[in-house]
Order: C-alpha cells, then structure tokens, then sequence
C-alpha cells in the first residue's frame, strides 16, 4: 500500500512537471493535483500504519515482553500454635500465628527453617447457641515470614491438630519426631503412667487427642461443645499452595 502510493505520488509530480511546460488544459492539471494531494495524504496514512506494525511487532517479540509462566507448589508445613484459641473469643480478621516446627525444603531450593513463623487470620468463628446445633472455627492462612526477612505468600488451611505433646515444656518448641506416637511418662503419687500423646507428620489428617472436635477437608474445625477451643502450643499441620516462577 505504502509503495502504491509513492508510485501514484511520483506519477503526478511527474506529469505536473511537464504540463506546466506544455499545453495540457487547466482542468487536467487540477485533476491531477487533486491525486497529488490524495497520494500525499495516502503516502501519511500509510507511513503511519507502518509505524505502528513495526511497534507491535518489536513489543511481541521482545524478550521483556514474555513472561515466565508461574508455577504452583504443593507444600505441607508442621507447627505449633503461638497463642490459644477459642471461637466464642475470637472474631473474623483476627490474626493467628503459628511456629514452623521443622525445616522444609521446596523443590526450587528455598528453605522454610524451624522458627520461621506463619500468619493468618480467621475467616469464620463461631460459638454454639439456641439456632447453632455446633460451634465453629475457619483460619486461613497468607503468609510464611522467614527469618532473613523475605515473605512468601501461601494460601494454607489445616491439614491435622493434636494437643502439644510437651505439656510441661515452657520453652515454647514442639519436638516433632519421625515416630506418629510417642509414651510420655506423667508422675502421679510416685507411679508412673504411660499415656501415647500423638506426634503429627506431613501424613497426619485430622483431628488427633482432642475429644468433641472435627475437622473438615476445607480445613473448618467443628466441636459439639460451646466453643471450639485449643490450647497454645498445639500442633498444626498445614497444607499450603505457594506460587513461584
């Protein structure tokens, strides 16, 4: 198109050129100004039109211009709760931590430590009343912030929980072992009396040790009793999608 009208423009010009040295009518020499002036505009539209397809055509091949498609991890993240919780307290928005009990690895090299911390908040609380037949308690979780200082964003729910199995521990950690029960020795009037206390893994679901609660596979807890409650230090399994390039 461009080429055409460069072609027609340069006819013009040329018999413009030798009419005016010649005889040629008035009204010849008007016509063929009138296409002169069409192929100029002609000429414009076209130098345009080309312009831009250069344009999009150097954006779409542009290596900036190619994004990488993101890719979605499946991870399963062991805890412990930093606080305790009670559905008739708490309300929606409210945020929850838990303590990452042990190092996870993803499959792209990054390194989830013990300690690292996991937030969330409760999207559903709920206390059994007069209409409610049970209590309920819904957490999401957002974020896994590493010690370093870096934050990754997951969308987490529980996966299992179980009361701490070091109940008379102070310091704060959980000592998740490979083993999915444990005999813990309790003192009582100088006999000792075996209990098993449940050591969660990435294998554990649902709810473990806890009498009168329920969870459900959206990771929604349940109970009969008034209020859904556990203790601070329980262990929490998650399971998280974490989305990386």
């Amino acid at each position: 198109m461009q080429t055409k009208a460069i072609h027609q423009q340069t006819n013009a010009v040329e018999f413009l050129a030798a009419a005016d040295k010649g005889s040629t009518s008035p009204k010849t020499r008007t016509a063929y100004r009138t296409i002169l002036t069409a192929g100029a505009l002609l000429l414009g539209i076209s130098m345009c039109l080309g312009k831009v397809a250069n344009a999009q055509q150097a954006a779409t091949s542009s290596p900036a211009a190619k994004t990488s498609p993101q890719k979605v991890a499946q991870v399963v993240l062991p805890g412990s709760l930093e606080t305790s919780l009670d559905s008739r307290k708490r309300k929606a928005g409210d945020q929850v931590v838990v303590k990452v009990g042990g190092t996870v690895t993803l499959k792209d090299g990054t390194s989830i430590p013990r300690g690292a911390k996991i937030v969330g908040h409760v999207t559903e609380s709920k206390a059994r009343s007069g209409g409610d037949p049970e209590s309920s308690l819904a957490i999401t979780f957002d974020t896994v912030n590493l010690p370093d200082g870096k934050t990754l964003a997951i969308q987490g729910a529980m996966q299992a929980v179980a009361p701490n199995p070091n109940e008379d521990d102070n310091s704060g950690g959980v000592d998740y072992g490979s083993s999915l029960n444990r005999t813990m020795e309790h003192a009582q009037s100088g006999t000792s009396v075996s209990s098993p206390v449940t050591i969660l893994t990435e294998q554990s679901v649902g709810v473990y040790g806890i009498k009168s609660l329920q969870l459900g596979p959206d990771g929604v807890l349940k109970s009969n009793d008034k209020s859904v409650k556990l203790a601070n230090r329980s262990q929490i399994v998650l399971r998280a999608q974490l989305t990386t390039n």
